[in-house]
């Protein structure tokens, strides 16, 4: 009999105790991937959307409890452009507005010679004209809504019509859809106002040229915060409260897995005190059965956390959907978030089993051949 073989048949002594352990962990792991990891989705969808835009550096207000609140005037725009190390700059208005009844989609405005209209790769159509009302969809936002180049859209009941339908690889750009800034501002009644500015350097892959352009364009005003693309998110307040609360629940779960473990252990050792003593007579060493003892918890974790990480795929998916088609987390994260979640069952299943182990490997032979 492996060593595998003896694990299985332990665990199988009491398919229904261990099979509810298993679900257990199973639901603790997809918890925590599916709420650390739309926090954490947020973040690298928004990096990986400005990196594939060119976007090296981005400039909205300090302090804003919510992406979309940022409010900077337009001319702020020229002000940016005369610094050195600066090539161009991109005024930005967005914001997440319902789109049918089900959907809700990112809505940019961009002037029509910003920078960032070269990274749109048309797979057809043509790009909007100023004063048409017309809007490029990412196609995963046009499969979303059944739309093709003719279609009308509505935001916030104003109808446009798709002139173009886009295909990016990043998955919040997908789910965008673009059209010029001086009509979504109207739409929105921003005169003269943007969410952000894009900015474009000269040479980013200069770490001091990087860093003296934030600080010029920091010192143009007080209430201006500026960030490279893999921190555009870190400061927003909202997102940091749902990471926070993503946590805590998380914590919550996890804990509650290695005590699902602990008691299941805890009785399988009770139950088998004798099994145990017989294994101490023959000559078993107290490392060894304490390595048994651990290698069952482990293994229940393990398959617990296989099966939470699926759980946990399909509840981040599930959420993207129903808040930004397209908008879920890119396979980077996914990956790293997974294998952090599969750890993270290890290390609660090894946290479960420490104490019964221990206490199994304690028992006195001559004791335990008594029960």
């Amino acid at each position: 009999m492996t060593w595998l073989d003896l694990l299985l048949r332990n665990l199988w002594r009491r398919p229904g105790r261990s099979g509810f352990t298993l679900i257990g962990v199973a639901l603790a792991v997809g918890s925590f991937l599916t709420l650390v990891g739309l926090s954490r989705g947020m973040d690298a969808a928004a990096q990986d959307s400005l990196d594939e835009r060119g976007v090296d550096l981005v400039v909205v207000r300090r302090d804003i409890m919510e992406f979309f609140a940022s409010v900077l005037p337009e001319e702020l725009e020229a002000d940016i452009l005369r610094l050195p190390g600066v090539a161009e700059v991109s005024a930005e208005l967005a914001t997440l507005t319902p789109m049918g009844e089900d959907a809700h989609a990112i809505v940019a405005g961009w002037r029509p010679d910003s920078f960032e209209w070269r990274s749109v790769k048309l797979v057809r159509g043509s790009m909007p004209e100023r004063g048409q009302h017309g809007v490029v969809l990412g196609d995963a936002l046009a499969g979303a809504l059944h739309a093709d180049i003719g279609s009308v859209v509505a935001f916030s009941f104003t109808p446009f019509r798709v002139t173009g339908i886009a295909a990016f690889t990043s998955a919040l750009n997908r789910g965008i859809a673009v059209l010029c800034l001086d009509e979504l501002q109207a739409l929105l009644a921003r005169p003269n106002q943007v969410t952000m500015f894009n900015v474009r350097l000269a040479q980013p892959a200069d770490a001091a040229a990087l860093a003296s352009a934030r600080t010029e364009i920091a010192a143009l005003r007080p209430d201006l915060s500026v960030t490279t693309t893999d921190a555009v998110m870190r400061g927003n307040k909202a997102v940091q409260v749902l990471a926070a609360a993503s946590g805590a629940i998380a914590l919550v779960a996890l804990t509650m897995a290695a005590l699902s473990v602990l008691n299941t252990l805890a009785m399988a050792v009770e139950e088998r005190t004798r099994d145990i003593g017989i294994l101490a007579a023959i000559g078993w060493s107290r490392a060894r059965i304490l390595a048994l003892i651990l290698s069952e918890g482990l293994l229940l974790a393990g398959l617990g956390g296989l099966l939470g990480a699926g759980l946990g795929w399909l509840g981040n998916h599930t959420l993207n959907l129903l808040v930004v088609p397209g908008g879920g987390l890119s396979a980077r994260a996914t990956v790293t978030l997974m294998l952090l979640a599969l750890a993270a069952s290890l290390a609660l299943g090894a946290c479960g089993a420490l104490w019964p182990a221990w206490r199994a490997a304690r028992l006195d032979p001559a004791s335990a051949l008594r029960r």
